[in-house]
C-alpha cells in the first residue's frame, strides 16, 4: 500500500451535527497523508523523473492533504466519491442544490445545501495533488489582498541530478501589469513559481501575440528583464489582452506526476478494508482534465493490481489533458499549450492504455457549449483528421449541455464584470449533472445502461462550423468575434524527448484540427445536446461564445469561458403569457425526467429558473 499512514488528523462535527436521513450526522476529517512508492513497480511506470527522487531504501516519499466528509461512526452506503480539487479548492459538497458556486471555504465550513449525497450516506474525499498550490493558510488571493482559502496540495519530491532545463510561462492579463510572476498566478490565485536559473540569461525569450492563434512576435531582450528569480518585467508593462510567453531555464525540478499517484493511492487506501464497494471520481475543468490524464496513463490500477475508480465523471474538460506529468510541468496553467494538447483526443483513444491494463471505469464526459467553441470539445467524439463522427466507446457516454458556458451558474453580476461584448447568461447545469451522476452510479454498480450520448453529429445535421453560426448572428447585427482570432487546436511538436516527458521550448505548431460546434435553430439556439427547460423553451438565444469587448488596434477573439444571452434571431417568443410559458417549460422538464437527464425532485427548481428568464425578458 503506497499510502503508508496519516498524521495531524483532525476530526470535527460537520454542519452543526445535522442528521442526514438514515445515515445520521457527518464529521469532517482533515489529515496529512504520507506516501512511499516504488519507482520500479509497473503501476508507477511513466511518472517522469520518479526514479531520480528515490531515497536510500529505494522508495520515493511525498505527502499531501487529505479531507473527508463521512458519516459519524463510519457507517454509510458503502460508496465513495473522490473529488479532484481544482487549484487546491474543495469547491463545495458535490451535487448539492442550494450551495454557493465553487465555495471558497475550509472543509468544516462548507455549505452542504440540500445534502443530496449526504442523505444517501456517501463518503466524500479530496486529496491534494497539485505541487504548486499554497497549502494550509492560503494567505491572500493573488493580488487582491483578500484573505484566501486554505488550499489542499501536495509536497512533491525533487528530482536529483537534473541539469537546468528550459521551461515556458504563458499569461494574458485583463489589465495592464508592470510585472508578472513566473507562474500562472493571477488576480485570484497564487502558485509556486519556477525560478529562473540565471536572471541575466541571454537565451531567455519573451514573445507576444494579439490573438490565441496568432504568430508570436519576439520582444527585444533589452526591453524586458528578470526583476528577481521569480518575477519578470517589461518596459512599459505587460498590456491587457496581449498573450505573452516567456521561455527560460530553471533548476527547480519537482516530480509533478506524483500528484497522479497521490490520487490513485488515496482512493486505494480508503478502499483497503472493503469499506467501500464502489468508488467514483469527479472533476470539473482543470480537475476534469486531470481525470482524463489519469485514465490515459492507465493509473486506474494501484501497485497491488486493484481497480481504483468504478466510474468517472469529467465535466467541462473538453478534449484536453494537462501539465500533470512531465518535467517542469505547471498544473495551474489555465490555457496550457503543449503536453495538454497532445492526442489522442477521442474517448476510445484516451482509454486505450487503461483498456490494455484492465479496470476501465464507466466514464461520463460532459461539456458546455464553450468547450466546443474553444475548438476542442467535439474532438472527444469526431475524427481529428476528417471531423467525421465517431461511434461511442462501449464504456463511455458524452453529453453536450446545450446553451451553457464554462462558468455555468456563476452569478450574472460577476460575469458582467468581465470584458465581454454581449449580455451574459447563468444557465445552471447542476440539476443535469445530478441526474447524470445517478445514471453513472446505476451503470457502474448494477449495470443499468445510461442515456445515449447527446452530442452534435454531422450525420443528423446537428453539427456545423463556427463560421456558419457566426454569419447568422452577424447578419442580425449581433457582435461576433473575428473568425481569424478564434482558438485553434493544433498539432504540437515538443521535440524528440517528449515521449519521455521532456519537452522542447519554444514548441513548434503544426496543422489545425477541425473545430465542430452545434448547429442552431431559427431562433439561434443549439439543436444538439441536453437542453435545460430554459433552453428547450427559450425566450432568448443562449450561446457558448461571447466576443471580448472591442479594443482599438487588436483583433476581437472570444472572451474565455463566457456565453451570450441574445434576442432570438426570429423575433420575440410566441407565448400567450406567462402561464402558457410555464406549461411549456413543465412539459420540457418532464421530458428530461423521462430521458433520465433530470430528477423528478429538480423539476421545480428548473421551472423557476426558466420563469426567471421569462420575467427578465418581459421586463425589457
Amino acid at each position: 500500500m503506497a499510502l503508508v499512514g496519516l498524521r495531524d488528523e483532525n476530526v470535527r462535527t460537520f454542519a452543526g451535527g445535522r442528521v442526514w436521513g438514515p445515515h445520521g450526522a457527518y464529521e469532517a476529517v482533515s489529515a496529512v497523508a504520507d506516501f512511499a512508492v516504488d519507482p520500479r513497480a509497473a503501476a508507477n511506470h511513466g511518472i517522469v523523473d520518479l526514479e531520480r527522487a528515490a531515497g536510500p531504501d529505494g522508495r520515493v516519499r511525498f505527502d499531501a492533504d487529505l479531507c473527508l466528509l463521512r458519516p459519524r461512526g463510519r457507517g454509510g452506503n458503502g460508496r465513495l466519491l473522490f473529488v479532484v480539487a481544482n487549484r487546491g479548492l474543495l469547491g463545495g459538497v458535490p451535487f448539492s442544490a442550494g450551495t454557493p458556486l465553487m465555495q471558497i471555504a475550509a472543509l468544516d465550513e462548507l455549505d452542504p445545501g440540500d445534502g443530496f449525497l449526504l442523505a444517501q450516506g456517501w463518503t466524500i474525499a479530496w486529496c491534494g495533488w497539485q505541487w504548486d498550490v499554497t497549502r494550509g493558510d492560503g494567505g491572500t488571493m493573488g493580488s487582491t489582498g483578500v484573505a484566501g482559502p486554505a488550499g489542499i496540495g501536495l509536497r512533491a519530491p525533487t528530482a536529483a541530478g537534473v541539469e537546468p532545463g528550459r521551461i515556458r510561462v504563458e499569461f494574458r492579463p485583463d489589465t495592464d501589469q508592470d510585472a508578472h510572476a513566473l507562474s500562472d498566478s493571477s488576480l485570484f490565485f497564487t502558485f509556486t513559481e519556477y525560478p529562473t536559473a540565471d536572471i541575466d540569461d541571454p537565451q531567455a525569450l519573451l514573445t507576444e501575440q494579439l490573438a490565441p492563434d496568432a504568430a508570436p512576435r519576439p520582444i527585444e531582450r533589452e526591453r524586458w528583464r528578470f526583476v528577481d528569480k521569480r518575477t519578470v518585467a517589461l518596459d512599459g508593462g505587460f498590456q491587457a489582452f496581449h498573450w505573452y510567453t516567456l521561455t527560460y531555464r530553471t533548476s527547480l525540478c519537482p516530480v509533478v506526476g506524483t500528484g497522479l499517484l497521490a490520487v490513485r493511492d488515496a482512493v486505494s487506501w480508503l478502499r483497503r478494508d472493503g469499506s467501500f464497494t464502489h468508488a467514483f471520481g469527479y472533476g470539473v475543468s482543470q480537475s476534469g482534465r486531470f481525470l482524463r490524464q489519469f485514465l490515459h496513463e492507465g493509473r486506474n490500477v494501484d501497485e497491488g493490481g486493484a481497480a481504483v475508480f468504478d466510474g468517472v465523471l469529467a465535466h467541462i474538460a473538453g478534449a484536453r489533458r494537462g501539465e500533470f506529468n512531465h518535467r517542469y510541468a505547471q498544473p495551474s496553467l489555465t490555457h496550457p499549450l503543449g503536453f495538454a494538447n497532445l492526442p489522442p483526443y477521442d474517448t476510445t483513444g484516451l482509454l486505450e492504455p487503461q483498456r490494455a491494463l484492465g479496470a476501465v471505469p464507466k466514464l461520463f464526459l460532459t461539456n458546455s457549449s464553450w468547450e466546443y467553441w474553444r475548438g476542442d470539445g467535439a474532438l472527444v467524439h469526431v475524427d481529428p483528421d476528417t471531423g467525421d463522427d465517431l461511434p461511442d466507446d462501449p464504456d463511455a457516454r458524452v453529453y453536450l449541455l446545450a446553451g451553457t458556458d464554462h462558468f455555468g451558474a456563476m452569478p450574472t453580476a460577476l460575469k458582467e464584470l468581465m470584458p465581454a461584448a454581449n449580455p451574459v447568461h447563468a444557465n445552471d447545469v447542476d440539476p443535469i449533472l445530478r441526474a447524470l451522476f445517478v445514471a453513472l452510479v446505476q451503470w457502474a454498480c448494477v449495470g443499468v445502461e445510461p442515456p445515449p450520448s447527446e452530442v452534435p453529429r454531422h450525420a443528423d445535421g446537428t453539427a456545423t462550423t463556427r463560421a456558419a453560426v457566426l454569419e447568422r448572428f452577424a447578419a442580425a447585427g449581433v457582435p461576433v468575434p473575428d473568425l481569424d482570432a478564434l482558438n485553434v487546436t493544433r498539432d504540437v511538436d515538443l521535440g524528440p524527448r517528449a515521449v519521455a516527458g521532456v519537452g522542447r521550448w519554444p514548441l513548434r505548431l503544426g496543422a489545425a484540427r477541425p473545430a465542430t460546434v452545434p448547429a442552431i435553430d431559427a431562433g439561434g439556439n443549439e439543436i444538439a445536446g441536453v437542453a435545460l427547460p430554459a433552453v428547450a423553451v427559450p425566450v432568448a438565444a443562449y450561446t457558448g461564445w461571447n466576443p471580448r469587448r472591442p479594443v482599438p488596434g487588436l483583433p476581437t477573439p472570444l472572451y474565455e469561458f463566457l456565453g451570450s444571452r441574445l434576442p432570438l434571431l426570429t423575433g420575440p417568443p410566441a407565448f400567450a403569457g406567462r402561464d402558457t410559458y410555464e406549461t411549456a417549460v413543465r412539459a420540457a422538464a418532464r421530458t428530461l425526467v423521462a430521458a433520465r437527464f433530470l430528477l423528478a425532485e429538480d423539476i421545480e427548481s428548473t421551472v423557476r429558473e426558466a420563469l426567471a428568464t421569462y420575467d427578465r425578458t418581459a421586463a425589457v
